[in-house]
């Protein structure tokens, strides 16, 4: 759709949303994946003070991190949907522009 100085290759967008599925197959993966490995792994610093103290600077942060991990599979998903719901409001715009009539 080319109109008024905007241009959307619809076909393109489509294309590069449905990737973005693939994409969030691949993090769910990544993220089970590191979610077992943590798992296996339990506390592996150790309960002395050393172990502790390196625990007290460590933890927050990997778990800030891992919410990260686990989160981005549906959030590639939700970017792939909107940039498909918006391709079809282009093509469904440009149709109505090119005939005077919706689809």
């Amino acid at each position: 759709m080319n109109t008024g100085g905007f241009s959307t290759d619809v076909d393109l967008v489509l294309d590069r949303a449905g990737q973005l599925d693939g994409l969030s197959d691949t993090a769910q993966s990544i993220a089970k994946e590191l979610a077992d490995a943590l798992a296996a792994a339990g506390q592996c610093w150790g309960t002395d003070s050393v172990g502790q103290s390196f625990a007290s600077g460590y933890t927050d942060a990997a778990e800030a991190t891992f919410e990260l991990v686990k989160a981005l599979p549906g959030q590639l998903s939700d970017v792939g949907g909107r940039l498909a719901d918006h391709a079809h409001i282009h093509r469904s715009a440009d149709q109505v522009i090119a005939t005077g009539r919706p689809d």
